[in-house]
């Protein structure tokens, strides 16, 4: 498979194109042979199990499960004998990415013959297709959701919108597929960030605390590895599996909110305000903060004083 190119998007960009909603119920017969997708899918299980092999890992899913299958990834499933699988699903792209990029789900995904295919044949045209993935956060492969009936009330009201699909279905289908992330985002990080099953969570919670202290000084990835006690490769494995960012990245968000906050409050000048958040070079701080929050610094800052002045 030839090497695809691969896009970043972050919270404030995410805006979900559903391109198929499918409510399935099927018997010891349901089967998909390995295959790959070519953009996203997350599925609920609402009742019975499957089992899955994801890249040769096993992974059986039981009730209350969600999914989260991203592209280009082998993988299959079976249900056992004497089974049956009940679920959601919905293919989408975190964002649009043009009709040029585009595909047909009838030709792509439907028209395969997934019970007696050995496997599903790679769609060449679609194989170098773009990726785009989340900047801020990763999902986990499968979530195992506390409020299993929230979701499936929105993945209900989802299937029978794209079933009906009317005019401006496709903004309701955008909007509960953001309600599904939001859960999902809520259900697997604390208020940090931070995902809440992790058996280190304790040490880099400590990391947060003093990095919220210590924001300002020149750091490294090293200085933060030293306050979690672990040597600097061992800590940024942990901090990415941990948060789903890299240890520099999750600094640069710490420094970029306190330099937002700074800006509103107004009275330093651009300059003062990089070199507050640990940025003593104005045009690198510049720089990061366009590209972090997709407006320069003082644009940001002239848009607040304008804002001001038509309030008053």
């Amino acid at each position: 498979m030839a090497p695809v190119e691969v896009k970043k998007v972050g919270f404030r960009d995410l805006a979900p194109y559903v391109r198929l909603v499918q409510h399935i119920r099927d018997d010891d017969k349901y089967r998909v042979p390995t295959r790959i997708i070519y953009d996203n899918e997350i599925i609920l299980v609402v009742d019975g199990d499957c089992d899955y092999l994801v890249e040769g890992k096993e992974t059986r899913l039981l009730p209350g499960d969600l999914l989260f299958m991203p592209p280009h990834v082998e993988h299959s499933c079976q249900v056992r004998p004497g089974g049956h699988f009940h679920y959601y699903a919905v293919h989408f792209d975190w964002v649009y990415l043009g009709e040029s990029h585009d595909f047909s789900v009838d030709d792509i995904y439907l028209s395969n013959d997934y019970r007696q295919a050995p496997f599903i044949p790679l769609e060449e045209e679609l194989t170098g297709r773009p990726v785009v993935e989340l900047d801020d956060f990763q999902f986990p492969l499968v979530l195992k959701t506390a409020v299993r009936h929230e979701y499936e009330r929105i993945l209900a009201a989802m299937f029978a919108t794209y079933s009906s699909n009317y005019f401006g279905s496709i903004v309701e289908l955008r909007a509960d597929m953001l309600k599904i992330l939001g859960l999902a985002v809520r259900e697997s990080v604390n208020e940090r960030g931070l995902r809440r099953s992790h058996p280190d969570a304790e040490r880099i919670n400590r990391v947060f605390d003093w990095v919220g202290v210590h924001f300002a000084q020149p750091l490294t990835s090293q200085d933060l590895a030293a306050v979690a006690n672990l040597s600097s490769g061992h800590f940024r494995v942990l901090f990415k599996e941990a948060t789903g960012r890299a240890p520099l990245e999750f600094l640069a968000g710490v420094r970029m909110d306190r330099a937002r906050v700074l800006l509103r409050k107004g009275g330093l000048s651009i300059g003062q305000v990089a070199e507050a958040v640990g940025y003593p070079d104005i045009h690198y701080f510049s720089r990061l903060f366009k590209k972090m929050e997709g407006i320069s610094p003082k644009k940001f800052s002239d848009s607040l004083a304008k804002s001001f002045d038509v309030d008053r």
